[in-house]
């Protein structure tokens, strides 16, 4: 009987997980994680964002530190925009460091500054709280998938916490170092990302201003020297000049920014990604920040050469010398 007694206690629910920030990639990565058996509450500053997490079962949080309260795994997600985002969500008015335990972990997948990343763990560690930055590569397609790339900065212990449910989303999680080893792996990732791109649209750009066609053109590059991984990702973009979003110009353009202050910060400079980034905001003050970064192209085909103003004809110089 006792035996029987035993096998039939119930078995607790597993441990809620929270996640603040369902943009299009956090709340792909956010299924993710509920569809590998984790429980969620969510929180976003768009209520509606959330509602189809909570149609399958997610609970919805008002605020960032009912999260805390109710995350039992004490381990929560964030995406959030920028740093300054991540800080009101952590540490403003009813912000999420109000609800949560001691020892809980905060994994941040936002793209800030490595510097930004410190300033944080330091805060919460003051706290008694845990933190490591995660920041992802990849699309939003990639993120459905499972399909993406974590950089990891932390230590062992914390990262070892959250690296079961980073695998629901990631097939690949690279534990560079410290806090602020992965945003900076981010930086440099997307630095080379929207560089590429950026060259390889003025590539193109330049081929039709010589005649050729776009299409051909591509498709000859990605057979050539000229091959990247990013045009061939970006290929149906660049041929059709149509650009679904899945990383945001906007967002690039914010991370180029970032580039530049952590490289200055080291005393390195990026002059290439300074010139990738006039061309995404040339593309952005165009109308296309909500586009894909590979709008990036717009930017290229619309620049014209900055010709100087043809001087006067003045008369020639009167002979100089003996007569």
């Amino acid at each position: 009987m006792l035996d029987n007694a035993i096998a039939a206690e119930p078995v607790p629910p597993p441990a809620k997980v929270g996640f603040i920030g369902l943009g299009m990639m956090g709340a792909a990565i956010a299924e993710r994680i509920r569809a590998a058996g984790h429980p969620l509450v969510v929180h976003n500053r768009t209520r509606s964002k959330g509602a189809s997490l909570v149609a399958a079962g997610a609970t919805w949080a008002f605020h960032p530190k009912d999260v805390g309260r109710e995350a039992s795994a004490k381990v929560v997600f964030l995406d959030l925009t920028d740093a300054r985002a991540v800080h009101r969500v952590l540490f403003g008015r009813n912000g999420l460091v109000a609800g949560l335990p001691r020892d809980a972990l905060v994994v941040d997948l936002s793209t800030i500054g490595p510097s930004d990343s410190r300033d944080v763990a330091q805060k919460l560690g003051a706290l008694g709280l845990h933190y490591i930055d995660a920041p992802v590569g990849g699309s939003v397609e990639a993120a459905r998938n499972g399909q993406l790339l974590a950089f990891v900065g932390g230590s062992e212990e914390d990262v070892a916490r959250a690296r079961p449910l980073l695998a629901a989303a990631a097939q690949r999680i690279e534990h560079l170092g410290p806090v602020g080893a992965g945003t900076s792996m981010k930086l440099v990732n997307n630095l080379l990302m929207v560089g590429d791109l950026a060259l390889a649209a003025e590539g193109v750009a330049v081929a039709e201003g010589l005649g050729l066609d776009r299409k051909r053109t591509v498709d000859i590059l990605l057979e050539g020297g000229g091959y990247s991984r990013i045009l061939e990702l970006k290929r149906a973009d660049f041929e059709e000049r149509r650009y679904p979003p899945q990383f945001q110009l906007h967002l690039a353009t914010k991370d180029l920014k970032l580039v530049a202050i952590a490289a200055r910060a080291v005393d390195r400079e990026v002059r290439i990604g300074k010139e990738a980034a006039r061309m995404a905001q040339e593309a952005v003050r165009g109308g296309r920040g909500n586009e894909d970064f590979s709008a990036i192209l717009e930017a290229a085909l619309a620049r014209r050469v900055r010709r100087s103003p043809t001087p006067e004809t003045s008369a020639p110089a009167p002979p100089t010398g003996p007569g």
